[in-house]
């Protein structure tokens, strides 16, 4: 019997681990991702303010997991931005006041988008579109984007 109890123990914690473990992992691929892109992005152009687009993995993972993970997806692509993309890099030290504001503003701005974002969940008319799309029968399997999105979620 104390097998059992330890199973059931073990069981418990495995499954508690995979609803947290999920959106850390998804958060810090889009993450990567999005760094990346704006890296390549910044090499190239030399473009100011590219840190909004952050904007989007923060929406995408505040639409999937909510608010909670989409904070943290805020705060980290704000520290990220300050210490690969703002002067003197690798550094999270920001020499202009104004570059300063602008990471202020982006996460007052991002906190509040997940806000509204995360409120989109709790609408009627978009649970009513969640139960249409999964009466669909789905046609291209593993090649469509939002059949692999609707796979990474819990």
């Amino acid at each position: 019997m104390p097998m059992r109890a330890n199973f059931e123990v073990t069981a418990a914690r495995v499954l508690r681990a995979r609803g947290w473990a999920r959106p850390v992992t998804v958060s810090a691929v889009l993450l990567a991702l999005t760094t990346a892109i704006v890296w390549f992005i910044d090499a190239r152009l030399q473009q100011d303010h590219l840190i909004f687009i952050y904007f989007l993995p923060t929406a995408l993972i505040a639409i999937r997991y909510g608010s909670i993970s989409a904070m943290c997806v805020a705060i980290v692509s704000t520290v990220a931005a300050a210490y690969f993309f703002y002067l003197p890099q690798f550094s999270f030290r920001v020499e202009s006041p104004l570059e300063a504001l602008e990471l202020v503003f982006f996460s007052l701005l991002a906190l509040l988008a997940i806000q509204v974002v995360s409120g989109f969940d709790n609408d009627s008319s978009v649970e009513k579109r969640h139960r249409r799309t999964r009466a669909m029968p789905r046609r291209a399997g593993w090649l469509s984007l939002s059949s692999l999105w609707k796979r990474l979620a819990p």
